[in-house]
């Protein structure tokens, strides 16, 4: 908006959904407009995303003499032609926002359907403590943690956090073969 030469003071930016009607900036907007004044925007369908309203929005301005110009879209509603070109903008952005509603819905019914209340992904599964068990008895008989995670099934990242664990609660003693003590002393 800066680099098409609006002034800074004049950029009003809202953090509301475009599908409500009633947004304070919109409404800050439409309050300081006059006739033949130019409404710059990047997409039509960041000035809203319903049909019906974008359709009054243009009326309300036709009756003003204010136009609509977009960025993106090349939309300019000084005639006639790009009055039709944004009441298609408005369809397709209404049409973006029903699909995107109902990619929702089917995403949380889809998981709601496969084991979770709030649709949020369930997760990786929890590895059982005896797998996790045979890996550290794995460990503190002197197998590599990679040895230990492969055998056992379990994740590498899972053996290492759960013998971080164990070691800061002193609860975790590996067995070393003599030649690692050797090397260990030799250092």
């Amino acid at each position: 908006m800066l680099e098409s030469g609006i002034p800074k003071e004049r950029i009003f930016t809202e953090n509301i959904s475009g599908a409500t009607e009633d947004r304070p900036e919109l409404n800050k907007l439409l309050n300081l407009l006059h006739k033949g004044d130019v409404v710059t925007v990047w997409k039509v369908d960041r000035l809203g995303r319903r049909t019906a309203h974008l359709a009054r929005l243009l009326e309300e301005f036709n009756e003003k003499g204010i136009t609509v110009k977009s960025l993106t879209e090349g939309v300019d509603t000084s005639d006639r032609s790009s009055r039709v070109s944004y009441l298609l903008m408005s369809v397709i952005a209404q049409n973006e926002r029903e699909t995107i509603n109902e990619r929702i819905r089917c995403g949380i019914d889809h998981a709601q359907k496969y084991g979770t209340k709030s649709g949020r992904p369930i997760g990786r599964p929890k590895v059982s403590s005896v797998k996790v068990q045979h890996a550290l008895d794995l460990l503190a008989s002197g197998k590599s943690y990679r040895h230990a995670s492969s055998i056992a099934g379990v994740s590498l990242a899972t053996l290492v956090r759960r013998v971080q664990a164990m070691q800061q609660k002193n609860q975790f003693t590996r067995q070393t073969s003599i030649f690692e003590t050797i090397r260990q002393d030799a250092i």
